[in-house]
């Protein structure tokens, strides 16, 4: 286990698309839950459930997982993160979102690693080929341009970059999705939530295009597959899907 990393999750119960998401079972297991076995199977450091709701303190008490009630004043998930850090600080944070029930631990270790080998690096996520094309115009599936080096060049709800048909690389170069995770260093982490909203962001509704307009430097592991994040109620049937096809097999 690293010392100098600490994974938090924030947990909110209110969600505006799927209020108690968090705690909405997956064959019979909450997603919540899902989440945390993923993170301590990383080995990666301490992990801490984030949340603002006494519903969740409750049942993240009875898996034995340490936790953090926030402030009700958290206007998202990262600022959730950092409240947690701040009390709990460590070299390298990571925000595992609680809508990712399929994360494997290999890719939370890629992406730990991948920051902490490279100093250009302020924050590191991960990404995979989208093999569905319904999830290529799904605005809930976020797809990532990426430049040289593992760079993450932008974000964006609608499919990115434009593969242009005379292009002689548009059928050798998949698109991306983006898994829903980021590991910060702390200093990134603090610098980030002390930002105002920007302008991309608030167009997109993806708070990584913050990071990018402020000029920190964004690094994406490449895996083969992500399970699929559950940020609307629709996404159970394809969570559900997908434990049958992957998960037990």
């Amino acid at each position: 286990m690293q010392s100098n990393c600490l994974i938090v999750i924030p947990a909110r119960y209110a969600s505006e698309r799927f209020p108690g998401k968090v705690l909405h079972k997956l064959n019979g297991k909450p997603v919540l839950q899902w989440c945390y076995e993923s993170a301590l199977r990383a080995g990666l450091g301490r992990v801490i459930i984030a949340t603002e709701h006494e519903k969740v303190l409750h049942f993240a008490k009875t898996i034995g997982a340490e936790t953090c009630l926030t402030s009700p004043k958290c206007k998202s998930g990262t600022d959730r993160v950092f409240e947690t850090a701040l009390r709990n600080k460590r070299e390298f944070i990571i925000n595992y979102q609680a809508d990712e029930p399929f994360m494997e631990p290999g890719t939370l270790i890629k992406a730990f690693e991948l920051l902490k080998k490279n100093p250009q690096f302020h924050i590191t996520t991960a990404c995979s080929p989208i093999y569905d094309k319904k999830d290529l115009i799904n605005p809930n599936t976020v797809k990532v341009a990426l430049g040289k080096n593992s760079r993450a060049v932008y974000f964006s709800r609608i499919p990115i970059p434009f593969h242009h048909p005379l292009s002689a690389v548009s059928m050798k170069i998949p698109w991306y999705k983006h898994c829903g995770f980021y590991v910060y260093r702390y200093d990134a982490l603090k610098k980030f939530v002390s930002l105002p909203e920007s302008v991309l962001e608030s167009l997109e509704r993806l708070e990584q295009l913050r990071a990018l307009e402020a000029g920190l430097c964004i690094g994406a592991v490449k895996v083969p597959r992500l399970g699929p994040a559950i940020d609307v109620r629709q996404d159970i049937k394809k969570a559900e899907q997908y434990l049958i096809k992957y998960i037990q097999q």
